[in-house]
């Protein structure tokens, strides 16, 4: 397992490997995903008059609307209840510099996936944050950060945070004026990100890339017939005997969208809790169980029988195999992530195994971190996130 680290090498690849990629793929359309920093255009003249001042400020607006004033050279970071750790890397090519602090929840999630190999150093930031619910704003002061980042739906975090006159930057998630699809999420954090480090323009590659992997995916399902499409359930967090499932609005919501197969959750509103007769009567062909960081479930535990509490076996999805487990990944793939266009086309390889049988995944995995994160995913990392 090789580590590229110079920035330099990545620039200039980016462009030649990218198309190594696309081909790979099939793919010969892109698309243009939108974005909640509407401001990014206008900024990019303040911007670049902001840059040769390191000493100066530049105005930020957030993705609650909020203009924040933001040191033009920051170099300390704390980020709070945003699960953006592995977006921030991506902006970073593979590293995570100017971390000093961040929800001290994540750490158990970067020790399952393979961010703890790609940017090691995230292991050694402080934890500010004990639980997403709880700031310990006390604490991050006392790293003195430049600038905090936090989700821009939490009212009462948001509040402490402007309080303390530190310069504080909402980023969406679910319940934002936009849409929660993962896919445009993920890319929207990074425009925003563009403008907190005043470099506009950093990842229009690496978006473009994307967008390519996608609009090849969707052009593939989009020759499926009606008929052929399953149903499918995104169990989103089990515990203690209660399922809780992703319904209408949540980031599960949009990938079934992309799918183009039934959501069986679209009765429920949000992260849901329901009873294992509702599942029941759900009865999904398909059931895919969310990753690291929201439930320990794996695909053999539900098939096995073996789940405190709950008995899967009746269900249509169970009984044919067709259970389907994020096990590793960047981040926990259902949420925002830069592995978001993988994530897509490893739910349509599961979904519809015929239309996809001759798709290259572990290929446009392996060749995607490299490109992008300058990473060589090993063999037992691949096995790992291809596990069915």
């Amino acid at each position: 397992m090789k580590k590229i680290s110079r920035r330099s090498f990545i620039t200039a690849m980016a462009a030649v490997s990218a198309a190594g990629v696309l081909a790979a793929c099939g793919s010969s359309s892109s698309s243009t995903a939108s974005s909640v920093a509407s401001s990014a255009v206008s900024s990019e003249a303040t911007f670049s008059a902001a840059s040769m001042d390191e000493t100066g400020t530049h105005t930020v607006v957030d993705h609650g609307g909020n203009e924040v004033e933001v040191p033009n050279k920051v170099t300390r970071v704390v980020i709070d209840q945003i699960p953006i750790l592995s977006t921030y890397m991506a902006y970073f090519e593979g590293s995570a510099p100017y971390i000093v602090g961040y929800c001290g929840s994540f750490k158990s999630v970067i020790s399952d996936t393979v961010l703890k190999n790609i940017a090691p150093e995230l292991l050694e930031s402080s934890d500010t944050v004990y639980a997403q619910s709880d700031l310990n704003i006390e604490e991050i002061m006392k790293l003195n950060p430049d600038v905090i980042l936090y989700n821009a739906g939490n009212s009462s975090h948001a509040e402490i945070l402007k309080a303390s006159g530190i310069p504080s930057i909402g980023f969406a998630t679910v319940g934002a004026s936009t849409e929660a699809d993962p896919i445009e999420r993920y890319e929207e954090w990074l425009k925003l990100l563009e403008q907190i480090f005043n470099e506009p323009g950093k990842t229009d590659a690496f978006v473009a890339a994307g967008d390519e992997i996608v609009t090849d995916v969707e052009a593939r399902i989009a020759e499926i017939p009606q008929t052929d499409r399953p149903s499918a359930l995104i169990l989103w967090k089990y515990a203690d005997g209660v399922p809780q499932v992703s319904g209408q609005g949540t980031f599960g919501t949009y990938w079934m969208k992309r799918l183009g197969v039934t959501d069986k959750a679209l009765e429920a509103t949000g992260f849901a809790q329901a009873s294992m007769e509702q599942i029941y009567s759900w009865d999904p062909d398909i059931l895919f169980l969310d990753g690291p960081g929201l439930q320990p479930l794996r695909t053999e535990d539900v098939l096995s029988g073996n789940v405190d509490g709950a008995d899967f076996s009746t269900l249509t999805a169970v009984q044919n195999g067709r259970v389907y487990n994020t096990t590793l990944g960047m981040w926990n793939w259902f949420t925002p992530n830069p592995d978001a266009p993988l994530v897509l086309a490893w739910l349509a390889c599961n979904t519809y195994p015929d239309a996809f049988a001759d798709y290259p995944l572990g290929d446009t995995i392996k060749e995607y971190y490299k490109t992008w994160y300058g990473y060589d995913v090993t063999d037992d990392e691949l096995e790992e996130m291809l596990l069915y």
